[in-house]
């Protein structure tokens, strides 16, 4: 069932027309992935609710030590990268989504699949706490004996226990400490660290006039937007469309991807050259995007982003290197996933990709390490895709700290800050250019994450979480008495 609404919900992303013919089947196909991710930690959950104590730690912690550790395993490991990542489930609440420059997507997996066996919890120890009227079992494990056991077994009591020694007293936790409440505890502390995220972002936080926050004027961001409606190799008109907006005095200028189609080395020549004539005139950084067929088909065909500095030297020559599977992976040559990045005199350390790009934590990973302040995302997406994409790849700027200049065919083109929160957005599909203003501190400014040293560290925590879980069912299972009531009292 889960299948058939991931393809009922997603079925039209892949909506390519006669180029994708088959999309329903390959979208049901991949919801059936995902469902086959969301059984193995249940399946998980329901051995540890066998082997391990019902009142231990164990009943809380396995389901989303293995929801975490398993998407962790997939976000590294599949070609579609973080597409269907349960984690963007969260997109609409921005203060969990800050989460991400903490702890990366498997926190956000970790806090969302918590909820589950928590909530099981309470509902269980609810229906179940009446039923047993002699010895009732709470949620932290302490057990409550009523006042007629006592009297019943006082006898034994005083024979077991010799008067003059004082009967051991074992530690209790409070009623109120239970599961429910440790986690709207933790909730509320990713809360608040993404409240005073957000509204730190913009305007500092304590009596700072706005005048003092932005000394600086404000700086002019171009896209130049392909449509598919026309030629691919008519690139000289796109040529014009960035003079125009050199012209109008724009700093950067960045084409959405594959505007153009370059077949031939003069045509490859003549590109090159126009758009260095353009930066050097009018002092602009320029990064332009083709797909390079020179001398096809004796050669292969790349995906290619090129930047070229306000001096006129070609600083970036990028080969997209996470190509969309059904696409792109059948005829276009990927890159060699090496992030490639530029000393800009105006706006730091400038960086690019392109597109599906983003959806990969390896290679966007590397910013941090490169003291990335701006990237460059030129993209081009299809159908649904366009809103969704581009707040899906805000988690970047989010885990990174850097801002996100992206110009998007046929989808949403903007600005988004370091904490993923959008400068500007709009759709861009009816124009073949557009413009955005920005404070040039807020582009050149670099946020330091933890996420940024330690990356996806917790998923993989969880994912070792994984290897033990299995070596301690092992033990539970073929193991001797003794090791199995110590795994007992321990889980």
């Amino acid at each position: 069932m889960n299948s058939i609404g991931f393809m009922l919900a997603y079925m039209n992303t892949m909506n390519l027309g006669d180029d994708l013919r088959s999309y329903k089947g390959i979208t049901f196909g991949i919801g059936l992935i995902v469902s086959l991710i969301i059984l193995i930690p249940y399946v998980f959950d329901r051995i540890a609710q066998s082997k391990f104590s019902s009142d231990g730690w164990a009943r809380i912690l396995i389901f989303p030590c293995v929801w975490t550790g398993i998407w962790t395993i997939f976000l590294f490991s599949w070609p579609l990268g973080d597409w269907g990542n349960y984690a963007f489930t969260l997109l609409n609440y921005e203060e969990i989504m800050q989460l991400a420059s903490f702890a990366g997507l498997g926190g956000i997996n970790f806090i969302l699949s918590w909820s589950g066996p928590v909530g099981s919890d309470i509902i269980y120890y609810h229906v179940t706490k009446n039923q047993n009227s002699s010895t009732a079992t709470t949620s932290t494990g302490s057990i409550v004996v009523d006042e007629v056991s006592i009297e019943d077994n006082s006898t034994d009591t005083v024979l077991r226990h010799p008067p003059t020694r004082t009967p051991k007293r074992s530690l209790t936790l409070p009623t109120f400490i239970n599961s429910l409440s440790i986690y709207i505890f933790v909730l509320f502390l990713v809360i608040t660290y993404g409240s005073i995220r957000l509204n730190t972002s913009f305007i500092p936080f304590y009596q700072k006039s706005i005048k003092e926050t932005f000394p600086q004027e404000l700086v002019n961001f171009g896209c130049v937007i392909g449509n598919s409606d026309n030629q691919i190799d008519d690139y000289m008109s796109y040529v014009n469309l960035t003079q125009n907006l050199a012209i109008s005095g724009n700093k950067i200028i960045l084409w959405s991807e594959g505007v153009a189609g370059i077949f031939n080395e003069a045509d490859l020549n003549s590109l090159y050259e126009s758009i260095r004539n353009i930066s050097i005139s009018y002092n602009v950084y320029i990064g332009f995007t083709y797909l390079d067929a020179t001398n096809h088909p004796n050669t292969t065909i790349y995906n290619k982003q090129v930047v070229i500095n306000n001096k006129g030297d070609v600083v970036i020559d990028y080969k997209k290197s996470n190509l969309v599977p059904f696409v792109e992976a059948n005829f276009i040559t990927k890159g060699n996933n090496k992030l490639q990045t530029f000393q800009s005199e105006d706006f730091g350390i400038i960086g690019s990709a392109i597109c599906f790009d983003f959806d990969f934590p390896k290679l966007i990973g590397q910013a941090p390490s490169k003291k990335v302040n701006l990237m460059l995302d030129s993209s081009y997406t299809w159908g649904p895709v366009g809103p969704l994409h581009a707040r899906m790849n805000s988690i970047r700027s989010i885990e990174n700290g850097f801002t996100i200049f992206r110009c998007n065919s046929d989808g949403v083109s903007g600005i988004w800050n370091q904490y993923g929160h959008p400068l500007h957005f709009i759709p861009t599909v009816n124009t073949n250019t557009t413009t955005f203003q920005v404070p040039i501190n807020v582009v050149k400014n670099r946020v330091k994450t933890v996420y940024s040293v330690f990356g996806e560290t917790f998923g993989w925590i969880c994912v070792g979480g994984i290897g033990i879980y299995l070596i301690v069912i092992v033990v539970a299972i073929k193991g001797s008495d003794q090791w199995k009531a110590r795994i007992i009292h321990w889980s």
